[in-house]
């Protein structure tokens, strides 16, 4: 029973090791706080943090729901957008900060996968999961325009918003098409059209997971009539 349960906590205390160590190396860059990595894995690592002390906590399916979700979009997003156009390609991307950066990308995302599939999905998820996925993006998007409007800046100390694609002070605004002024700092599309994509992207995340866990319980529930 106790080898039962390290299993099963074994990708939680990884997760939060994981988390411990890249928030440590980024001690020394206060703004990379402001980013939806760095939240989106915090926020994760409450949640595992509450589910290891507090496992009867109501709240903690759907917490844990978008808490996945949103290190999905964060790995999808750093490993296709983001990532590849960083100096060095991909690889220097990950091994930015002392390899913080594979943590907060790669390495954790991986460990809240197997988690979420190991312990989490045989809860009996709906959809209306998939529309509270929706919170967190939209929460982070309000937080990132106000702190915009308090005077806060980004990458070159011109950028409205951490993320080109977010940055409504570049040459596309927010309704606009610019793509020939296209670069590590600017994405060339309107902020609206980003943010619609990310929503839509945040949704299709959710409807996979929600998919995924439904075969996963109809695979344990086989398991357990078969015994």
């Amino acid at each position: 029973m106790k080898i039962k349960t390290l299993k099963s906590k074994l990708p939680k205390l990884l997760l939060l090791a994981s988390t411990a160590y890249a928030v440590l190396n980024l001690l020394h860059w206060p703004l990379g706080f402001s980013y939806f990595t760095q939240l989106s894995n915090l926020y994760l690592a409450a949640v595992v943090l509450l589910q290891l002390v507090r496992p009867r906590f109501s709240p903690l399916p759907a917490l844990k729901f978008g808490a996945v979700v949103s290190i999905f979009v964060t790995f999808f997003v750093y490993l296709t957008i983001l990532g590849p156009v960083m100096p060095g390609g991909l690889a220097a991307a990950y091994a930015q900060d002392h390899g913080a950066s594979f943590c907060l990308h790669l390495l954790t995302p991986f460990l809240a996968f197997t988690d979420f599939f190991r312990n989490d999905a045989l809860y009996p998820y709906r959809k209306r999961h998939a529309l509270l996925a929706l919170v967190p993006p939209s929460l982070y998007f309000l937080l990132i325009l106000t702190l915009g409007r308090l005077g806060l800046r980004w990458g070159r100390g011109d950028m409205l918003a951490p993320y080109p694609f977010l940055d409504y002070g570049s040459p596309a605004g927010w309704f606009g098409f610019r793509p020939e002024t296209a670069d590590l700092w600017t994405s060339g599309i309107g902020v609206f059209y980003s943010v619609i994509a990310l929503l839509v992207l945040f949704y299709a995340v959710s409807s996979l997971l929600l998919l995924l866990a439904g075969r996963r319980r109809k695979q344990a529930a086989g398991i357990e009539n078969n015994r």
